[in-house]
């Protein structure tokens, strides 16, 4: 896995989580409210971040933003898993 495959698994279940809580029939809502403050999530590059880093930026509810930056710190040692 690399920091971008990393960066689109987080933001998609992050996702889910969000749509789910308001489909009560979706088998995600119950984990749904540990999202309730998030309202926006989006990858550095869907924001144009001046920056060759992965990450996300969420912004929440009460208006404050936060970045999350996904940083290697060893890598993998095997490439059988790796696309790009």
């Amino acid at each position: 896995m690399n920091a971008r495959q990393l960066q689109d698994q987080l933001r998609d279940l992050l996702e889910t989580l969000l749509f789910a809580r308001n489909d009560a029939d979706d088998p995600a809502a119950e984990l749904a409210e540990h999202v309730a403050g998030i309202r926006h999530i989006a990858t550095y590059d869907d924001v144009g971040m001046l920056t060759h880093d992965k990450g996300l930026v969420i912004e929440t509810a009460d208006g404050a933003e936060f970045q999350v930056t996904i940083v290697e710190s060893r890598p993998a040692t095997s490439n059988d898993d790796e696309e790009e």
